[in-house]
Order: structure tokens, then sequence, then C-alpha cells
């Protein structure tokens, strides 16, 4: 059985749990390290054919710190540019309360457009979606079908959630229940293209932000 582990990068030096950045390349904190090492101790012994992670540092540095943790034989980490977090524009650094105070025009927006709504200067929730998902097949499906048994991904909560509806062909919205605090894992089982989500191997801890409103 063929195996897609899914990892959010750690708390970062702007206070991704709190804060809205997705575009902006924040550096990975040392208590977004201490997450991800500890999320790394379900992967000890684990081998994987091929890492992935995004273009940010936040997610690159979260995938090397994971390595080192598991004594991982030297492995390429791979960058696909398409994997990046959504751009949130006007908004990048804010916290939701920020939003309501000094946006409540487009907070209201982003409330009632759903998939359809463009934040303010950025990205259109939807397109950043289908921006995600046209790189699962050349970066994951493919590689499956070349022989690939198991594959790291080191990326972000939107990007994971993207990910996950492709695979499972489920509508992206349908998957708000699924829990992703920072330095989160999340598990994939099956293949080629029989996906199914492991419910024992996911984090569900409660993390700050999901005491507010969900990102995208």
């Amino acid at each position: 059985m063929q195996e897609l582990v899914l990892i959010r990068h750690g708390e970062t030096v702007g206070q991704s749990s709190i804060r809205l950045y997705g575009a902006t390349d924040v550096a990975l904190a040392p208590e977004g390290e201490a997450q991800v090492r500890a999320t790394a101790q379900a992967l000890i012994g684990q081998r994987f054919d091929a890492v992935l992670t995004s273009p940010l540092s936040r997610a690159h540095r979260s995938a090397e710190v994971m390595l080192s943790t598991i004594d991982h034989p030297k492995i390429d980490i791979e960058v696909v540019e398409g994997f990046r977090e959504i751009d949130f524009g006007a908004w990048e650094g804010w916290t939701w309360e920020d939003v309501r105070a000094r946006d409540p025009a487009n907070h209201a927006r982003w409330a009632s457009e759903g998939p359809a709504f463009r934040f303010p200067a950025g990205e259109v929730r939807q397109e950043f979606v289908a921006r995600v998902q046209a790189e699962v097949g050349p970066n994951i499906r493919a590689r499956f079908l070349a022989g690939a048994q198991r594959i790291l991904t080191v990326v972000h909560k939107g990007v994971i959630k993207a990910i996950t509806s492709e695979l499972l062909g489920v509508p992206f919205l349908e998957l708000g229940h699924l829990e992703l605090p920072l330095g989160a894992l999340a598990r994939l089982r099956g293949g080629p293209d029989q996906w199914a989500l492991d419910p024992t191997g996911n984090n569900t801890a409660m993390s700050n932000e999901q005491r507010g409103e969900p990102q995208p």
C-alpha cells in the first residue's frame, strides 16, 4: 500500500498561529522547529522515496528538521512552486481581529462569497485550490505510478487540504473538519486512484488559530 505523508510547517517568527501569512516568506521559529521535531517522532524508521516542499522557507526548513530528526538517508528536498500557500494580499500579517476592524467590508465579502472571494490585492480562493491541485498529477500521482511507495510533503494548511481534496475526489470545502495545527501530520493511504485519509495518523491537537476563523 502506498502512503502520502503530509506535514504542516511549524510556528514562524511571524506568529503564523494567529496571523495570515501566505505569500510572505517568514522564517521558521525555534518553537516551530520543536513542533516539527515532535511530529517527526511518528516517522522514525520510515523511509521516503521523495520529499516535496513549497518554495517558502518555513516549509523547506521544516522538511530539513524532520529528515534530520529521523536520521533519514540523504535525499533531495524538491521544491514545487505551485505548492506555495495562498496570497492573502493586503491582509498578509494581519490577525482575523485586524481584518474585522480594519477592513469590515471585505471581511463580510469573505464570509459571503466563499471560494469566489479574492483577498484584497491577493489571490482568489478557488484559483489557489486549482493551482495546487494542478501540481498533484505530475508531482505526486506520477511518482506513485512510477513505483514510489511513500512520499513526504511538507507544506501549508491550505495546500494540504487542496492536495487531500484532489486525491480523495471530494470538494475542498468538505474538508473544513480536517484539523491541521502547526506541525500537524496527516496520512493518505491507498493508490493509485483509491486513496483514503487515515484517521489514526492525523494530528488533531487544537491550536490558537483554530479558536478563531478558518483560513482557506
